[in-house]
């Protein structure tokens, strides 16, 4: 197997590797139209005088290579076929890979940007000269067979030129590295200031930020700089190595006609030959750091891709019981060397809204991702109508889990759109969830309403506008386990009581609801309180809660003390 290419996608690209390799040696030998024409011109037609030759070698000319044309266009087109199959391998995997990423930084946009890279480096023939290069041998051939000292001027100066980019590479590698991963850096801290804003500009940081930001990118441009530094030495010497090279042929060639040993037509054909002999070479060298890149990003792309297990076919399993089981259930953060919460058991059934609550950092959004599915357990399991989420494939799953993060963000799409989960847009099941959550009269009041776009180039939405709608979206299709992350923190009073009142409604209308939250309000509406501490879940009914909760604005933890019993 080749590095780098498995045997699906080998499978895949196999019919377009054919017709490549047939193309190009079609195209290949063809490029010996021009030194033949040249040849039979200065050798024959010169000195007969012939129009008639001339003529019919002119016409036998344009109609080869318009044959050769016609391979170029086609071996363009089959390049751009297997880009295409190159994305249709490589974007699904990609995204398996985003959804089972649990360690680290999320990669997603890097891999798609390296898989974009890749398409156009195949789609824009950048792969081509690559699969010239092995018939360089048959040019030098001919030139030996013009002349042994013609054949050996080619072949020293492919030598030389092939050299010249090892050196270049060797030279300017680790530095042109360097600078990518700087600049890296640098652009992600400008993303990462996109994101806040408001702050920066309140608190007065956005000048110390542009210090910091231009400090890294300073860095990256220097050493960026020392790399194109290198670079351009060595393309200057391979271009006028190259030159050099046409001026020794031509007057080599010219010596040797001379001499009687060569017609004078060899010495324009051996000119144009040894272009042939050099143009793949000299492409290959004039875009190697394009070529090194994509590669180095080809690499890393399929580590990822057979990494990731064939996606089994599944049979979409009915709505589940609203029966939420955690047996000897550990919680933590994927790859921590503890769990944040030490093994527990808990049961909760239909109607039964559970808030959780605990001091910053006890690990309730962990354990709210966990509960949701979107983080393996610790240890032990987690069953919702006595099917295993770790064992439920999340397409399926999804459907019957609604979950709303801390911070709500929508997807670049109309506000239907996210509400229907991108999925078919049932405009009454749209309608309903929008009206469960309280979003609707906010929402007909956008431009547009439901057809409103939100994201980049639509409309921006305050965070309390996001809240109603990522809660119409977690209610859309009335699932069976609702998990939400301080849902209140962002809506004013009225707002908030309407989404107590859906909350309520939906547990009613049988399913287990799952809050974390420091609303009094929230928790007196909830049937019992698991109250994180020191890594131990301890349960409590709300009202017993409430009672032991010290002051009547305190939820607990925030501001006082709450007891409870351990979970089992």
């Amino acid at each position: 197997m080749i590095k780098g290419v498995s045997l699906e996608l080998r499978n895949r690209l196999k019919p377009h590797l054919r017709l490549l390799a047939g193309f190009g040696f079609a195209a290949n030998i063809l490029l010996l139209v021009s030194p033949l024409y040249m040849l039979q011109i200065y050798d024959r037609v010169l000195n007969s005088g012939s129009v008639d030759t001339l003529m019919w070698l002119s016409a036998l000319a344009v109609f080869l290579l318009a044959i050769y044309g016609a391979a170029e266009m086609g071996r363009r087109r089959v390049s751009a076929l297997a880009a295409k199959e190159i994305d249709a391998y490589f974007s699904p995997k990609i995204f398996q890979r985003f959804e089972n990423q649990l360690e680290g930084r999320p990669d997603l946009a890097l891999n798609l940007s390296r898989l974009s890279k890749a398409q156009t480096y195949v789609q824009q023939g950048s792969l081509l000269p690559f699969l010239d290069l092995p018939f360089a041998p048959l040019f030098l051939i001919v030139l030996f067979l013009i002349h042994p000292f013609i054949g050996m001027l080619g072949l020293i100066g492919a030598a030389l030129v092939f050299g010249v980019a090892f050196l270049a590479e060797m030279s300017s590698r680790q530095g042109s590295q360097a600078s990518q991963a700087t600049l890296g850096k640098a652009g992600q801290f400008a993303a990462d200031l996109e994101r806040q804003r408001s702050a920066l500009v309140s608190m007065g940081l956005l000048g110390r930020a542009y210090q910091r930001w231009q400090q890294v990118r300073d860095l990256g441009q220097g050493l960026a700089l020392g790399a194109s530094r290198e670079d351009g030495k060595f393309t200057a010497i391979s271009r006028a190595l190259r030159q050099t090279l046409q001026i020794l042929v031509l007057g080599g060639g010219a010596a040797l006609a001379l001499s009687q040993q060569i017609s004078p037509g060899s010495i324009v054909a051996s000119s144009i030959i040894l272009a042939r002999v050099l143009g793949p070479i000299d492409q290959i060298v004039g875009g190697w750091r394009n070529s090194v890149q994509t590669w180095t990003g080809w690499l890393e792309m399929s580590e990822i891709a057979e990494a990731q297990e064939e996606r089994a076919e599944y049979t979409p399993l009915p709505r589940p019981a609203a029966e939420l089981v955690l047996d000897r259930t550990a919680i933590g953060v994927p790859g921590g060397e503890t769990p944040l919460l030490q093994a527990f058991n808990f049961t909760a059934g239909s109607a039964d809204i559970i808030a959780l609550t605990g001091g910053i950092g006890t690990g309730k959004t962990s354990f709210l991702q966990t509960v949701a599915g979107a983080w393996p357990t610790y240890e032990g399991s987690i069953s919702l109508g006595g099917r295993k989420l770790q064992d439920w494939p999340s397409e399926d799953r999804g459907r019957y889990i609604g979950y709303i993060p801390q911070d709500v963000q929508l997807l670049p799409a109309t506000i239907a759109e996210n509400i229907s989960r991108l999925g078919p847009c049932d405009d009454e099941a749209v309608l309903n969830a929008a009206k469960a959550a309280g979003a609707h009269e906010m929402i007909l009041g956008l431009p547009d309403g439901y057809d409103t776009p939100v994201g980049p180039g639509g409309v921006n939405l305050s965070a309390g506008q996001k809240q109603l709608v990522g809660l119409a979206r977690a209610l859309f299709g009335a699932p069976v386990l609702l998990v939400l992350d301080e849902p209140t923190a962002n809506l004013d009073s009225a707002s908030a009581s309407n989404l107590i009142k859906s909350v309520k409604a939906i547990a009613e209308a049988g399913a287990v609801v799952i809050i974390s939250t420091h609303d009094r309000r929230v928790i007196e509406q909830s049937t019992t309180v698991l109250l994180l501490r020191n890594g131990a879940v301890l349960a409590a009914p709300a009202d017993q809660y409430l009672k032991l909760a010290v002051g009547p604005g305190n939820a607990g933890p925030g501001g006082g003390q709450a007891g409870g019993q351990g979970v089992a």
